[in-house]
């Protein structure tokens, strides 16, 4: 009876620790570089997500170009960069941007995130 015990613990130990390792495995794999490009006949977009870990929170810059196309002519491109934090909800697999409510989907599989419906590529 106490055999059966102590393996049943040791069974339930084994089963605690590999699951652990698997969300850290997920939350470590989060930073990087991800990109995406749009084009369409009011111009083109360049959006870059540079996503780091920071003191059990998540930062994240973004960086925006716009190259405006205005009666076919093409106009000074637009700059914008923004930086703002996040929290990992490990049960979810989401990450919670703190400044804007937006929710970050993490697909580790296609190495993407998404921010609602727009999908950004990882680079690094």
């Amino acid at each position: 009876m106490k055999i059966t015990i102590a393996i049943c613990g040791l069974f339930y130990l084994v089963l605690i620790a590999c699951n652990g390792s698997g969300k850290d495995e997920m939350k470590a794999s989060i930073p990087g570089t991800y990109v995406r490009y749009s084009e369409h006949e009011f111009g083109k977009e360049y959006d870059t997500l540079v996503i780091s870990e920071k003191n059990d929170q998540f930062q994240i810059l973004r960086k925006w170009r716009y190259e405006r196309v205005l009666d076919s002519v093409k106009q000074e491109p637009e700059y914008k960069q923004q930086v703002t934090t996040a929290s990992y909800d490990s049960e979810h697999r989401i990450l919670n941007e703190n400044e804007s409510g937006n929710v970050i989907s993490l697909d580790p599989k296609d190495k993407t995130v998404s921010v609602g419906p727009t999908k950004y590529n990882r680079l690094k």
